[in-house]
């Protein structure tokens, strides 16, 4: 069996730049697992202990809201690899994947497949899949932020994550226009308007000039967990 691994590695076109020695060590710890129609590999959130790669079957990647509807991000095809697009950040994983019918599936653990991978790629390999790790995470949140939430939530999240970077005190200077952030958060100028007019109201927003205007980090806190505790409300009904 481990000659066969050996031989379905070598052949994968994201493995088959390895050395003879990388690929040996890959098979050496490798082993199988089968999984039934609809059987759980891994959740949203746990961490990455291992590489998996798709044998034989189909597998779907997923992301769950906190209502409980579901989003497919990808169906995995036979010779993919799942969960290498955390390897060189925060090691959890993205998505939620589950079996679509009886598959089998190459588990390589992690630590070993990260040692392999470092020894070839040296720190700029290294760092270029930091970075592009980083641009996957945006965009797999940016695909359930559009899915899941709506635009008053979007922008709320998005004021938010702009004005904690900048943070010097309790109101923070935006220079941002209504449509930098309908574009930010996949929207258009004049829904984005109607919730920045809302969010004025609240004191949220406030001293807006034709060049930007000024978030009040506690308000719009308070307006975040306020949006969040009725959606579980919801939830609970």
């Amino acid at each position: 069996m481990r000659e066969e691994i050996y031989a379905y590695l070598s052949r994968l076109y994201c493995l088959s730049v390895l050395p003879e020695e990388g690929l040996s060590r890959l098979a050496r710890v490798a082993r199988t697992k089968v999984l039934v129609r609809g059987e759980l590999l891994f959740n949203e959130g746990e961490e990455v202990e291992c590489i998996y790669i798709l044998y034989t079957g189909s597998i779907r990647l997923f992301k769950t809201s906190s209502e409980g509807r579901e989003l497919v991000v990808k169906l995995v095809r036979e010779g993919e690899l799942l969960g290498c697009e955390v390897l060189f950040r925060e090691p959890r994983h993205m998505m939620s994947a589950v079996s679509e019918e009886v598959s089998e599936v190459i588990v390589l653990p992690r630590d070993v497949f990260r040692e392999v991978y470092l020894k070839e790629m040296g720190d700029a390999g290294v760092r270029l899949l930091e970075s592009l790790s980083s641009c996957i995470r945006e965009m797999v949140s940016l695909v359930e932020d559009l899915a899941f939430k709506d635009v008053e939530m979007r922008v709320l999240n998005k004021l938010y994550e702009i004005a904690i970077s900048k943070a010097e005190g309790q109101r923070v200077f935006l220079c941002l226009t209504h449509q930098d952030i309908a574009s930010m958060v996949g929207s258009v100028r004049e829904v984005v308007s109607r919730t920045m007019s809302r969010l004025k109201r609240r004191g949220v927003i406030v001293d807006s000039t034709v060049k930007g205007f000024r978030v009040d980090l506690f308000r719009l806190e308070e307006a975040i967990l306020e949006r969040e505790s009725s959606v579980g409300t919801i939830k609970a009904l």
